[in-house]
């Protein structure tokens, strides 16, 4: 599939030229020109995210370390050098730890809130003023948030705590998950209706390539200085940045036909509010449904049917879990006694297991499996699958004394992260199926959806580390606490999937 791909994007499928642009976008430039530009984009932005993620553990670290050993008096061996930073294994001490992943574990959950409050809104910008104005706004929030890190971590020196501050920049433009849901509407609005999911398919490979190839040069820069790809993040988010200036506006516009379509709503709201003093005296009629039953009954789709219901909770559960593998350079580095920029490479193994999942494993079993079979069927059986190895994936990551044993469990573990647009996939169908118009009722569950996984990400990260930091004053056989919590929360998962019928 990335080669049709590939192909559509180089212009060499000499169908995809009789297919039509996007009738309403009022961008000028050929729709696989500015959907190249996005990816360029949004690859170039992702290698500056994937250069952070080891130094900056390893900065934050540093910097716990320093303190910890110059407040306790502490006296390293003779043969560590002074004057210079303290080696980093000399920093896994628990009390070192413990204040890291507090560290890491709130950053997550404070990150969470913006994308909580605002996202809703942003999208109504966007809807209105334009996609280039708010991805605008979000991309420039993330930069600052960083900068504000790096002032702090490496120019002011102010308590490390003073990280958290950052979060408050993600207010401008929503952060990330703004950022990302614009670079996929930008997509949608020019992209043609039949080459759509190519697009988005390249989009997603170029992420997980971007997490595959990247980790390996961030933890080889490492061995120079801490500074060297935390800056070159620096630079790359910079140089994404750059490629919003030609990017060009792809709100749709009104045609004619959906001006006069307003212009009849305008009327029939003027004669509404000309009407309202007739009709005000039949509202107080208790058998007349209040605004208050109509809300009710435009999410009535979750007490209808719950499967859907238990499947929406799904998410929120299955985030908090999700979030324990965030811990797992820090675990790795702290268990096995690897350094954090050798422990960094395990994000490129995960996104190397993501490829092969996403492009060959899951279109293969959706292809050839199951044939005759209904598509929630194969929604509802995969979902299965994954959720068990997810299970399995996490328990063996929390009980494993070798690094052998603990890269088995991961690969496990990522081979069930198919499960949520899987299941993403399942309750759509679930839903519709309610409904004759098959599309009412998606738009509020997709939003319901995003707030479940917005309330888990603000959960899970402090909730994380606090089972961490629990795990490492029971004792060293405990470190892995964290994922035996995520693999019990799968298992709660599993019930609810399993009770699921179609």
């Amino acid at each position: 599939m990335s080669g049709i791909a590939n192909r559509t994007l180089n212009g060499s499928d000499e169908t995809t030229n009789l297919l039509p642009e996007s009738p309403k976008s009022p961008a000028k430039w050929d729709w696989k020109t500015i959907t190249f530009l996005c990816i360029v984009l949004c690859i170039t932005f992702d290698i500056g995210d994937y250069l952070i993620q080891a130094p900056r553990l390893r900065l934050y670290e540093s910097i716990i370390c320093d303190e910890y050993y110059s407040t306790h008096n502490i006296s390293l061996p003779q043969t560590v050098p002074t004057g210079g930073p303290i080696p980093e294994q000399h920093c896994k001490l628990d009390e070192i730890q413990d204040e890291l992943a507090m560290i890491q574990g709130w950053q997550v959950a404070f990150d969470s809130i913006s994308s909580i409050l605002l996202a809703v809104p942003y999208g109504w910008v966007a809807d209105k003023y334009g996609r280039k104005l708010v991805i605008t706004a979000a991309l420039g929030g993330c930069i600052m948030a960083y900068v504000w890190t790096l002032l702090v971590a490496g120019w002011w020196h102010l308590p490390l705590r003073w990280v958290w501050v950052s979060s408050i920049f993600l207010m401008i433009g929503g952060g990330n998950v703004t950022a990302t849901t614009m670079a996929s509407t930008i997509v949608a609005d020019v992209a043609p209706l039949d080459m759509r999911s190519t697009a988005f398919l390249y989009r997603f490979t170029s992420d997980l390539v971007a997490e595959c190839l990247t980790p390996p040069i961030a933890s080889m820069l490492m061995t120079k200085s801490v500074w060297i790809p935390l800056l070159a993040a620096l630079g790359f988010e910079l140089l994404g940045y750059a490629f919003i200036i030609p990017l060009p506006e792809t709100l749709p516009q009104k045609t004619p036909e959906d001006t006069a379509e307003s212009s009849r709503s305008s009327e029939a709201l003027v004669e509404e509010e000309e009407q309202r003093p007739l009709l005000e005296a039949d509202e107080s009629d208790p058998k007349k449904p209040s605004r208050l039953s109509d809300m009710k009954e435009s999410f009535s789709f979750l007490t209808r049917d719950k499967a859907v219901a238990a499947l929406v909770f799904t998410f929120l559960v299955s985030k908090v879990g999700r979030q324990s593998t965030n811990l797992i350079i820090q675990y790795v580095s702290k268990r096995y006694h690897w350094s954090i920029a050798k422990a960094g490479l395990l994000l490129s193994l995960r996104a190397a297991v993501n490829i092969i999942l996403f492009l060959l494993v899951l279109p293969a079993i959706s292809t050839y499996a199951f044939p005759g079979a209904t598509a929630a069927f194969k929604d509802l059986t995969i979902s299965r699958v994954s959720i068990l190895l997810m299970i399995f994936g996490t328990l063996v990551l929390s009980v494993s004394p070798t690094p052998a044993l603990m890269i088995i469990g991961l690969v496990i573990y990522t081979l069930g992260t198919g499960f949520v647009p899987v299941v993403r996939s399942l309750i759509t169908s679930l839903a519709e199926s309610h409904h004759a118009s098959k599309t009412s009722d998606v738009g509020r569950l997709y939003a319901i959806i995003g707030v479940m996984e917005s309330i888990g990400s603000l959960l899970a990260g402090p909730g994380m580390a606090i089972a961490f930091r629990l795990g490492m004053k029971i004792g060293q056989a405990w470190l892995g606490l964290p994922f035996l919590v995520a693999s019990a929360l799968f298992g709660s998962v599993a019930g609810v999937v399993f009770w699921v019928k179609v």
